[in-house]
């Protein structure tokens, strides 16, 4: 009742109010470090019944972190990591800075590469 009373006293308020709040919020989520696309997005949020995450850690920490090593049973999980992490250090990839980061972490020794190539959509190469 008081909503509508609201809209037939006052209908420009709510015109000028929505995109204001909208606009605030997006701002106050962006400064907490969630990033929301466009103003749509939160008002297409309710006609949602299942979220997929991806598992860098980019939605609980703002920032990718390296949380698992999984090597064959011929490999030894620290060598493939510093040879990983040596490589990675030339890279400007968010994913390279973590795996450089988790080597870190773990107290490996990183080596500098030789004949660093970061390919686009391919990844890096080098010795």
């Amino acid at each position: 009742m008081f909503v509508t009373t609201l809209i037939i006293a006052c209908p420009c308020a709510f015109g000028l109010a929505t995109p204001a709040s909208l606009t605030v919020g997006i701002g106050k989520g962006a400064e907490n470090g969630i990033l929301i696309r466009s103003g749509d997005a939160p008002q297409a949020s309710e006609k949602l019944d299942a979220i997929v995450l991806d598992k860098t850690g980019t939605i609980t920490k703002a920032e990718p972190a390296l949380t698992d090593v999984v090597v064959t049973p011929a490999h030894e999980e620290a060598d493939v990591l510093r040879l990983t992490a040596s490589l990675e250090r030339g890279s400007e990839h968010p994913l390279g800075e973590a795996i450089v980061k988790g080597a870190g972490a773990r107290g490996l020794k990183l080596s500098d590469a030789e004949g660093f190539a970061a390919i686009p959509g391919h990844g890096v190469g080098g010795r």
